[in-house]
């Protein structure tokens, strides 16, 4: 609204009749505050899953899995959903997924951590034992064989989440949701940066490449103020102020 109304004020020099819209016509966009999980908790959605469903059983292995993969990616959950067998390139160099169908129809590849490459690589080897009603491109399948829906993946991620007993706060933040893995990751690759002594800045776009963004500016919604964050950005900005380094 902002550069409408900016794009206006220069059109109306040239023609007087120009109508611009005064400032607040629209209602201001409000982030709710992202669930941010700690590590504990991670932790318990994965040995949840094993409370709800037998060790080992198809529907056990693909929750745990596919948990673990969107906190360690930050990938979108239909993103995950619609990996194919070939999608999933474990044995290529660097390993990576290549991600289809994304929002806004970028195609892109996602490098994985080598601990991922074998948690990917333990469930694709016991998915392939299991008996299939119908043969399936889908790697990751629900308990009964078949490619997931996101309805069906986000009724098992509530089971999943109440079983670990993670509960939506009282301070306005929402709820537990699949969604916040992706507010998560995106918070604990700036601190990993800024522990490493790395440029932020500079590598921001790199971040918005990796998560499928168009822009820094999408990338920053995923970004919440933590105390954790907020320590360590600080203690860079010291350093650049006090000896000149780069923030």
């Amino acid at each position: 609204m902002i550069h409408a109304r900016g794009f206006l004020k220069h059109l109306r020099a040239s023609f007087p009749e120009t109508e611009v819209p005064p400032p607040g016509i629209l209602a201001p966009v409000i982030r709710p505050k992202p669930y941010l999980y700690t590590s504990q908790e991670i932790a318990s959605l994965l040995k949840a899953t094993l409370q709800l469903w037998p060790s080992g059983s198809l529907r056990q292995l693909t929750a745990y899995t596919l948990i673990g993969l969107l906190a360690s990616t930050g990938l979108r959950a239909g993103e995950s959903i619609r990996l194919t067998l070939d999608d999933v390139r474990l044995d290529a160099t660097p390993p990576h997924l290549e991600i289809r169908h994304t929002k806004f129809y970028k195609s892109r590849l996602v490098p994985l951590h080598p601990t991922t490459v074998e948690h990917l690589r333990s469930y694709l080897l016991k998915r392939n034992r299991f008996r299939l009603p119908q043969p399936s491109n889908a790697f990751f399948l629900s308990g009964r064989g078949r490619p997931l829906s996101y309805d069906k993946l986000r009724r098992i991620f509530t089971q999943v989440a109440d079983v670990a007993g993670i509960k939506k706060k009282t301070d306005g933040r929402r709820g537990p949701c699949l969604h916040s893995l992706r507010h998560g990751f995106a918070i604990e690759r700036l601190l990993a940066w800024y522990r490493a002594g790395l440029d932020v800045s500079s590598w921001m776009p790199h971040l918005s490449v990796y998560l499928g963004h168009l822009n820094k500016e999408e990338t920053y919604w995923y970004l919440t103020a933590t105390p954790e964050l907020l320590t360590v950005a600080g203690n860079a900005f010291f350093r650049y102020s006090d000896g000149g380094e780069q923030l």
